[in-house]
This record gives structure tokens, sequence and C-alpha cells, in this order.
């Protein structure tokens, strides 16, 4: 064979091996669905993932259903059952925490007016040991003279309380007399809160969010350390590592080989 010939078949090898890497690495619709995405200052990953409104349902097996983090003009947004929407402050992955601020309050109100109760259903999340609940009653008349009231919030003779949740003042049917009761969650103001105080600070304390805890959800370290990405079966209720070479597994990509040629199937039809 002249000299010629062999070094035109190394070459030949090398492109080959370039090519099927490729292929394997870059070509895989994996690398744009399931790996983290920057949401303005909120990295968005596994056991979120962002939700782009224009891909297919499977989406989702990038991480739990019911995580999808929407993008809004550098805003990242969660939308919970109930079609409840709360602006996702940060993503901790190292403490597994959650903080989320209610849309309706994301302008830095100093008066912000709640209009959604927040229910954690059947999603994999807890109510974090920072947290406390704040009970606001709106329009209630009649009312004890003497409780101290929301001024920004009261309209005429109709007026509207907020309480730290099971301290309302006692011996009156609050939900009663009020046309309208919103729970909802915030970090602890401080150890101890007077109503007065509670009044002038409620806003500062939602626009601050709260924080839910993932801890139920599988430590995803081994996968992301073999260079996979994170995701889940919803259908089976399992973990899954998601492989550059388009394969799966329940654990981490070791042993897979990074030069295959991707498995497409396998991304998008998880039984």
């Amino acid at each position: 064979m002249s000299q010629f010939l062999s070094y035109l078949l190394i070459l030949s090898f090398f492109f080959f091996f370039f090519l099927i890497n490729s292929l394997g690495t870059n070509s895989s619709p994996l690398l744009a669905l399931c790996q983290p995405y920057l949401c303005g200052d909120v990295i968005i990953s596994y056991p979120f993932w962002f939700r782009n409104e224009i891909a297919s349902d499977p989406q989702y097996y990038c991480g739990y259903k019911g995580f999808g983090v929407r993008c809004q003009n550098d805003e990242a947004v969660l939308g919970l059952p109930g079609d409840r929407n709360y602006s996702v402050k940060d993503i901790n992955n190292i403490d597994h925490t959650l903080t989320l601020v209610d849309i309706d309050v994301t302008t830095n109100q100093t008066c912000p007016r709640p209009r959604q109760n927040f229910s954690l259903e059947t999603l994999p999340l807890n109510y974090s040991s920072m947290d406390l609940n704040l009970s606001f009653y709106f329009n209630c008349s009649p009312y004890p003279p003497n409780v101290p009231y929301i001024p920004c919030l009261s309209i005429s003779s109709y007026r509207s309380f907020v309480f730290v949740e099971n301290h309302e003042t006692e011996r009156f049917d609050w939900s009663k007399n009020c046309e309208e009761t919103v729970v909802v969650p915030v970090r602890h103001i401080q150890t101890e809160i007077n109503i007065v105080d509670l009044i002038d600070r409620f806003g500062a304390a939602m626009n601050d969010g709260f924080v839910l805890d993932w801890g139920s959800v599988k430590d995803c370290v081994t996968c992301e350390n073999s260079e996979g990405f994170c995701g889940y079966n919803a259908t089976a209720a399992e973990f899954l590592c998601f492989c550059k070479d388009g394969s799966t597994h329940s654990n981490s990509c070791k042993g897979t080989l990074p030069w295959s040629i991707p498995r497409v199937k396998n991304l998008y039809y998880i039984s």
C-alpha cells in the first residue's frame, strides 16, 4: 500500500470517528431539551425543566411533570395546579430549595393585594421551616372596632385585615363577616410579630417570597458526573439519566459509548 493511500485511510478513519462522535453528542435533541437553561438570574435544571411552549409534551421527561418553568421576558414563571402562576426567584440545587413570589406582587408593590390561595396539592414539594402563613380577610363588615386594619386595602365602610394564620382575634367569625379570605405563605418576618408591624411589613414579606423544599426528589449528582442529564419517567414514576448517545439509564451514563449513534426514540417514547 502506498504512503498516500495510508495517509488517506488514516484521515478517513478520523473523519468517520469525528462524524459519529458529533452525531452522538451534538445532534441529539436531548442536549437542547434537558440541559440547564438560564432565564434571567435563574438556572432551570432538574427536577425543574425549561418549558418551551412550542415543544411537544414528551419534554416533561427532562424533570418532574408539573415542574416545567416558562421564561417570560427573562422572568422564570412556574405554573401550579389551578391556573396559578408564581415568579421563580431562586432555584438552589445545593439546599434543594425553591423560592417563589406571587406573580401579582413581583413589581415590588408596597401594598400588594393577594388574589390566590397557595396549595401544594399532589406536587412533591414541602413547606420550608422558614415559612409561615398569613391570613387576609377582605371587605369585612361588621368588624371588631379596635383591631388594626389595612388602610390601603380598605374601601369606605369595608375594611381588610391580616393576621398570622391561627392568630386571629378571638370570638369573632372572620370568614363569615368578610367577603373573601386568602391564605399565602411568606418567610418568617421575625420571631414575634405584633399586628401593627405586620400591617406595615406584609408587602415587603410578600415581595420577598416563600421557600419550598423538594427533598423527596432523587439526587442526580451521579448522573451529572457521568455527563448525563437528569430526567423523570412520569408513567413509571422513576428517575432516568439521559445520556449523550440517546440512551437512558436508571442511575448514570457509566459504560455508555460516547460515539454511539443517538437512539432518539428512547427520548420520546419512554414507557
